[in-house]
Parts: structure tokens; C-alpha cells; sequence
């Protein structure tokens, strides 16, 4: 155990420590032997003087101070070819690792052929770290530019469908058949929407809500209204959320379905509906309000979204909440960290 202790306590000395204490170890029989010639040159000197001149004394003293200044030495060349190029080492390796790509070592000449090595040897090391990370960078931008041009592909595609079923809806003998080719389109425009907003800017860190239900209710006025069915106006009011691309389709479809379920239920003098989106404590809260919805009774079993709407409710892993009084329907679900997004 003490002999484990004293190996450890060896190791953490500093290396200028242990050169020194080798340095000293090594020439300790010389420094015997220059002591006792010291001893001896200064009996025999003063044995026949009463005092000692400096060239005496010099002569004395000069074996002795051959061994002090053969330790200074012996220090100052470990110091120079050793102790000081290891800690340059040192340094430009700690601002390596953090985070300064660009530093290189051998760009220094050191006296050591070794340690010249040992930098050049980190260098070449730095520069295929670098080389690969730059490769990298460029197959995920490559990735990333693909993965766009799928999404946008399959936007226009979509695009393409739900403007068919707008015509379709438009030449429909009764309104019942037009309804139903409207509320079609308005789910697969919600879902071209999402893929419009998937891969935009922030992209990479999820959905912007916001844009996301203001294209959504737009798009839900001119749809439902050209479909012949009421006017209706819907009021945005959303705050700048940024949600997982899994958590934003369920949230496009609750929209449409809900403002869908409302134009169903309207009079031909049409209805105003909300849908408003606020954060609240870590998570953020959807809801749909209009007239259609207050002393509704909720939604019965005979109505063909029921099923829809409380499906998507579960995929947000919440429970649909109504307020009957208020003419809402809502869902609470969770949002991640926030991202920092332009005004």
C-alpha cells in the first residue's frame, strides 16, 4: 500500500521536478567528490594562512560550483529540448479539443527531432479529422437538399389532388356529395401544408405551428366556401411554436376536421371560427372555437368525424376537451425545447 502510494505521488509531481530530482540523482557521486576535494582544498589552504585570498578561495570552491553549474545545466537543456516543447504541446492539443479546428503544431521548430515528429504526427491527424468532418458536412447538406426535394415533390403531388377535388367538389350535384369532396381536400391540403412547412428553414428542428395554421385556415376559408358550402371566417391566433413533425400532422388534421365538423352544422349565413395556440407551462394548448360548437352536446356517435377526431386526440397521446359554454374544443400536448426563430 505505501509503496502504491509513493508510485502515485511520483506521477503526479511535475516533470520539471522529476528532471531536476534525476539530474541530481545521477551527479550526486560527483557531488560527493567535489565536497570532500572542497574540504580537503580548504584544510590544506588555510593550514599555512590566516586568511584566504579570492584566488584561494575560487580554487577551493571550484569543484563544487563545477557540480552546481553541471545540474544548471543538465536543467536547462531538459527545459529547452523537453520541458518547454512538451507544454506547447500541451496547449495547442487543449485548444484543439476545444473547439479550434485549425490549430497545428509543427508549424513550430522544435530542437527535438522526436517531438518534431510527434507534432507532425498530430497535424496529419488534425487534417484527416478535418477532411472527414468537411465530407460529412457535405453528404448531410446532400441528404438534407434530397430529403426537401422528396417533401416538395410530394407537396405538389398532393397539391395536385386536392385541387382536383376542389373541382370535383364544385361541379357536385348536391351539397351533401360537395361537403364531401370538400372535407377530402381539406385533409389533403393540411397534409401538403405540412410537408410545405417540414423541411423550411427551421427544418431541422421542427414544425413553425404558427406559419403552419395560418396557410391552414386560409387555405380552409377558400376551400370549404368555394365547395358551396357557408361563408366562413377563421381568425388565426397561434403563438411562435415549434412543434415535432409527428405532432404536427395529427394537429393539421384536428384543425381541419374540427373546422370541417362547423361548416357542416352552419346556416347559410356562415359562422366565424378561431383557432387559437398559446404555450403553458412547457407544453401548448390548441383550440377551436365557434357558435357551432356551444350546447352542441359534444360529438355524437352518429357524426363521421367523431372517430377521427378522437383518433388524432390519442396519437397526441391527450385527452379532447370541450367546452360547450365556450363553443371549443381543444387538446393540450407537449412541444420541445424551444428554438430560437425569426420574428
Amino acid at each position: 500500500m505505501n509503496a502504491q502510494r509513493l508510485s502515485d505521488s511520483f506521477r503526479a509531481l511535475p516533470l520539471s521536478v522529476k528532471v531536476v530530482g534525476a539530474l541530481t540523482a545521477l551527479l550526486f557521486p560527483l557531488g560527493v567528490l567535489a565536497a570532500l576535494m572542497t574540504a580537503r582544498g580548504y584544510a590544506a589552504t588555510v593550514a599555512g594562512h590566516d586568511a584566504l585570498t579570492v584566488e584561494q578561495w575560487a580554487a577551493t570552491l571550484l569543484p563544487l560550483v563545477m557540480w552546481i553549474a553541471s545540474l544548471a545545466i543538465g536543467w536547462v537543456i531538459a527545459n529547452v529540448l523537453l520541458i518547454r516543447p512538451l507544454l506547447a504541446l500541451r496547449r495547442g492539443v487543449e485548444r484543439y479539443g476545444g473547439g479550434d479546428p485549425d490549430v497545428r503544431l509543427g508549424g513550430h521548430r522544435y530542437l527535438s527531432q522526436e517531438i518534431q515528429a510527434l507534432a507532425l504526427t498530430f497535424d496529419t491527424m488534425a487534417d484527416d479529422i478535418l477532411s472527414q468532418q468537411r465530407r460529412l458536412e457535405t453528404a448531410l447538406e446532400e441528404q438534407k437538399r434530397l430529403t426537401r426535394e422528396i417533401h416538395h415533390r410530394v407537396k405538389n403531388n398532393l397539391q395536385i389532388v386536392s385541387s382536383l377535388l376542389s373541382l370535383q367538389a364544385r361541379e357536385s350535384p348536391s351539397a351533401e356529395v360537395a361537403h364531401a369532396y370538400a372535407t377530402v381536400q381539406a385533409r389533403v391540403g393540411a397534409l401538403a401544408l405540412v410537408h410545405r412547412w417540414m423541411y423550411d428553414e427551421v427544418g431541422s428542428h421542427g414544425v413553425d405551428l404558427r406559419a403552419l395554421a395560418s396557410d391552414l385556415c386560409a387555405a380552409l376559408e377558400q376551400g370549404i366556401g368555394a365547395a358551396g358550402q357557408a361563408a366562413i371566417a377563421i381568425r388565426c391566433h397561434v403563438d411562435r411554436i415549434v412543434v415535432s413533425q409527428d405532432t404536427a400532422v395529427p394537429l393539421a388534421f384536428l384543425i381541419t376536421e374540427l373546422v370541417s365538423v362547423a361548416a357542416r352544422r352552419a346556416t347559410p349565413a356562415g359562422f366565424v371560427a378561431e383557432v387559437r395556440a398559446q404555450l403553458e407551462d412547457g407544453r401548448a394548448r390548441l383550440t377551436v372555437t365557434t357558435p357551432q360548437f356551444v350546447d352542441d352536446g359534444g360529438l355524437g356517435s352518429g357524426d363521421p368525424a367523431r372517430r377521427i377526431i378522437e383518433g388524432l386526440a390519442r396519437q397526441l397521446r391527450t385527452p379532447l376537451d370541450h367546452d360547450s359554454t365556450g363553443g371549443s374544443y381543444g387538446v393540450l400536448f407537449a412541444v420541445p425545447p424551444p428554438v430560437q426563430l425569426q420574428p
